[in-house]
C-alpha cells in the first residue's frame, strides 16, 4: 500500500529499503531451489547463479521472499541493468535480497509476528553467508531521515513494515510504501515516431485498468531510454501490431499513434497524476515480465498513514508451567523501543561472525523457552566486553549495572553477600546482552523453597583425550545408574563440550544433604568403572577418562541455563534433547546461535515431563546406602 506519510508512531514498525528490482519468491526442499516471480512464473532456469549461491548456504526446507536486484554503477541497484541481464543471459551478478519467512522446516510462519521471522530468516543467511543472497537489515533511524537518505543514494525509497504484522499473499495496511516518487507499472498500448536523430520509437503510450477491467489511456513516456532500449523495445512491439486501438476510454491521444495489443508492462517513476488521469514529468525504468498485463491498475495513494493499532499482549509465564513448545517456533520477544543497542555490529564471535546485536537477537528468539528454566531462580552471568576472545567476567551482582528485567533478590537469599539476582521478565534477557552478557547460569533451587533444592545436576566433564563416542556412553552409563534408583533424568547439551543430566526433585532436603547424595553417586560409578570415571575434579586427575561434576548442587553453585549462549568458538548453545536423540548428536554444541533455528519446532518439547516427574531422593537414598548427615 502505497502512502504519502510515514506512520504516525513508528515503533510500531520495522523500516527496509524498497529495492529497484523483481520480487522474487525461492521454495527449498530436499537441496532442490525454485525460483519464481509474485505471478507464479517459473524463473529457476534464468538464475542457475542464484540457485548455486543458495545451494552452499544448505537453507532449510522453505519459502523465502525477497527481492533481486542488479547492483549499478552509480546506484545501489540499477532496473534497467537487471532487465538487460536476462536478455543478454548475465545474471552471474544479480542479488537476492531476502526479507521474509513465510514457511520454515515444515511449520507454517505466516502468522508468527513479523520481527521473529526475520530474526530467524537473519540467522539462516548469516549461517553459511554467500555475497549474492543477502539479509534485507531493518534500519534504527526516523523515517523522513531513512527516506530522504535513501532518495540521495538514488533508491526507490523505503517499506514500513507493522513488527507483529503476519504474512500475507496481498496487499495490506500492515505493509507500506514510500517512495522517492511515484512509481509503478503500466501497461504498453502503443507507441510513436521518433524524432529527429532518435531511432526506434519517440515515446510510450501507457494505460492502466479500472475498476471496471478497461484500459484506459494514462499518458505516455519518452525519456530513461538508452539507445539498445529504445532499438530492443522497437522489435517487440512490431511483433505485437495491431490495428486495433487498445484502449477502451482516454482523451488526448496521439493522431499518428501506433498500436500494440497490450501484453507489456513497463515500470515509470512520474511527477504527479494530472487531473483528468494521466502522469506528468514520467522516466521510463524498464520492462516487467514478472506481472501479468491484466493485473495493472492505477495504484492508490493514501494520504495518511494507516492508522496505528495496539501490539497484542504477550502471553505471561505460568509460575508452576513445565517447560513447553508448540507446533510452531517459539514466540520471540520484540525488542523494546526503549532499548539501544550500543555498538550492534561489533563482533562477538570471530569464528561464526555474530555479531552483538545477533546475539541480541538471539535471546530475544528464545526468551519464551528460556524464562521457564529462569524463573524465580538466582543466576550469575557471563560477561564479554571484548567478545568471547578478550577477557570475561563472572558477574552474580548488579553492582552499577542498571538492566531492565533483570532484579535483586532479597539477602537473605544468600547472606554475607551482595544481593542475587534474577531475571524477571524476557527483557531482562535482552538488557543484558546489551551488557554484552553471552552466558547465563542457574541455581538448582527458586526462591520460594532457596533453603532447599529443586533438582540434582550431573555434569558429564571430559578429560583430556576423551572422545565425544565416550561422553555419549557415559552419559548413558550415569542414566542406568540413576534409574536403578528410582530417579528419573532428563539430558541437555552442555553447549560446551560435554552434556548435563537433571534430576527434577521434591524441594525436600537441604543443599548439603542432596550434594552429599551427588557425590555418593559418583563415587559409586567411579568405584564400579574407574577405568572410565573419576570422582575428583581436576586436569590431572581425568586424563583419558570422565570427572562427574556433582559440585553443581551445591549452595551458590550454578549449571549453565537450557538456551543459553556459551562463551566459546561457535557459540554453541545448551538444549534440552530426548534420550533416543542422543546417538545422532555430534558434541556438547550440537546447535549454535546461528543455527538454533533447526530446532526451534521441538523447543522445550523433550522435557515436557519433566515437572510431573519430580522425586524424592528418600528411597534412592535408601537403595545406595547413604545415610544423610
Amino acid at each position: 500500500m502505497l502512502v504519502d506519510e510515514p506512520p504516525k508512531d513508528p515503533e510500531d514498525w520495522v523500516f527496509e529499503i524498497k529495492f529497484d528490482g523483481y520480487r522474487m519468491l525461492a521454495r527449498v526442499e530436499g537441496g532442490e531451489i525454485l525460483l519464481v516471480t509474485r505471478n507464479g512464473n517459473d524463473w529457476t532456469s534464468k538464475l542457475s547463479g542464484l540457485v548455486k549461491a543458495m545451494r552452499t548456504m544448505e537453507l532449510p526446507d522453505g519459502w523465502y521472499d525477497g527481492e533481486i536486484i542488479m547492483p549499478g554503477k552509480d546506484v545501489p541497484a540499477d532496473f534497467q541493468a537487471l532487465q538487460g541481464a536476462f536478455d543478454s543471459h548475465r545474471t552471474g551478478q544479480i542479488v537476492f535480497y531476502l526479507f521474509d519467512l513465510p514457511y520454515c522446516a515444515g511449520h507454517d510462519l505466516r502468522d508468527v509476528p513479523l520481527v521473529e521471522r526475520r530474526a530467524v530468516l537473519q540467522r539462516i543467511v548469516q549461517r553459511k553467508p554467500h555475497p549474492n543472497v543477502r539479509f534485507s537489515e531493518v534500519f534504527d533511524v526516523a523515517p523522513k531521515e531513512m527516506l530522504e537518505s535513501a532518495c540521495r543514494l538514488g533508491l526507490e525509497g523505503v517499506i514500513a513494515k507493522r513488527r507483529d504484522s503476519a504474512y500475507v499473499g496481498r496487499r495490506s495496511s500492515d505493509w507500506i510504501k514510500l517512495k522517492c516518487k511515484l512509481r509503478q507499472e503500466f501497461v504498453i498500448a502503443g507507441w510513436t515516431d521518433p524524432k529527429g536523430a532518435r531511432t526506434g520509437i519517440g515515446s510510450l503510450l501507457l494505460g492502466v485498468h479500472g475498476d471496471d477491467g478497461k484500459l484506459r489511456y494514462a499518458g505516455n513516456v519518452g525519456t530513461g531510454f538508452n539507445e539498445q532500449t529504445l532499438r530492443e523495445l522497437r522489435k517487440q512491439l512490431d511483433a505485437l501490431a495491431t490495428d486495433r486501438k487498445p484502449f477502451a476510454a482516454g482523451t488526448g491521444l496521439p493522431r499518428d499513434a501506433h498500436w500494440v495489443r497490450p501484453d507489456l508492462v513497463c515500470e515509470v517513476s512520474f511527477g504527479e497524476w494530472t487531473r483528468d488521469g494521466k502522469v506528468r514529468h514520467s522516466v521510463f525504468h524498464g520492462l516487467r515480465s514478472d506481472k501479468p498485463a491484466d493485473a495493472i491498475g492505477e495504484e492508490p495513494v493514501l494520504h495518511e498513514p494507516p492508522p496505528d493499532r495496539p501490539a497484542a499482549k504477550p502471553a505471561k509465564n505460568s509460575a508452576k508451567a513445565s517447560p513447553k513448545t508448540s507446533a510452531k517456533p517459539a514466540a520471540a520477544v520484540t525488542l523494546p523501543p526503549t532499548l539501544r543497542i550500543s555498538n550492534p555490529d561489533r563482533v562477538v564471535d570471530p569464528q561464526s561472525g555474530i555479531t552483538k546485536i545477533g546475539l541480541v537477537r538471539y535471546y530475544a528468539l528464545v526468551a519464551p523457552l528460556m524464562m521457564v528454566h529462569l524463573e524465580d531462580r538466582p543466576i550469575a552471568m557471563v560477561r564479554a566486553p571484548d567478545g568471547i576472545e578478550g577477557q570475561l567476567f563472572f558477574q552474580k551482582h548488579l553492582d552499577r549495572y542498571k538492566m531492565a528485567g533483570v532484579e535483586q533478590l532479597a539477602p537473605e537469599v544468600f547472606p554475607g553477600h551482595p544481593p542475587m539476582v534474577k531475571i524477571a521478565r524476557p527483557e531482562g534477557l535482552l538488557s543484558a546482552a546489551q551488557m554484552n552478557v553471552v552466558e547465563f547460569h542457574t541455581w538448582n533451587g527458586v526462591v520460594p523453597t532457596i533453603d532447599r533444592p529443586d533438582r540434582m545436576t550431573f555434569d558429564i566433564d571430559p578429560g583430556e583425550g576423551v572422545t565425544w563416542p565416550q561422553i555419549q556412553e557415559a552419559a548413558q552409563l550415569v542414566r542406568a545408574m540413576l534409574d536403578e534408583l528410582g530417579l528419573p533424568c532428563f539430558l541437555k547439551t552442555s553447549g560446551g563440550k560435554g552434556l548435563h543430566l537433571v534430576v527434577p526433585l521434591k524441594p525436600q532436603f537441604d543443599w548439603d544433604t542432596v550434594k552429599d547424595f551427588s557425590q555418593a553417586i559418583v563415587q559409586h560409578l567411579a568405584r564400579t568403572l574407574p577405568d572410565r570415571f573419576v570422582a575428583k575434579s581436576g586436569a590431572k586427575n581425568r586424563v583419558g577418562r570422565i570427572f562427574i561434576d556433582y559440585l553443581r548442587n551445591g549452595y551458590g553453585a550454578t549449571t549453565a541455563c537450557a538456551w543459553s549462549a556459551r562463551a566459546r568458538p561457535g557459540l554453541g548453545i545448551s538444549v534440552p534433547v530426548r534420550w533416543d536423540e542422543l546417538q545422532d548428536l555430534k558434541g556438547g554444541a550440537h546447535w549454535s546461535v546461528g543455527s538454533v533455528h533447526t530446532r526451534l519446532d521441538q523447543g522445550n518439547q523433550p522435557w515436557d515431563e519433566y515437572e510431573k516427574s519430580r522425586v524424592a531422593l528418600a528411597a534412592a537414598m535408601k537403595k545406595l546406602g547413604f545415610e544423610p548427615a
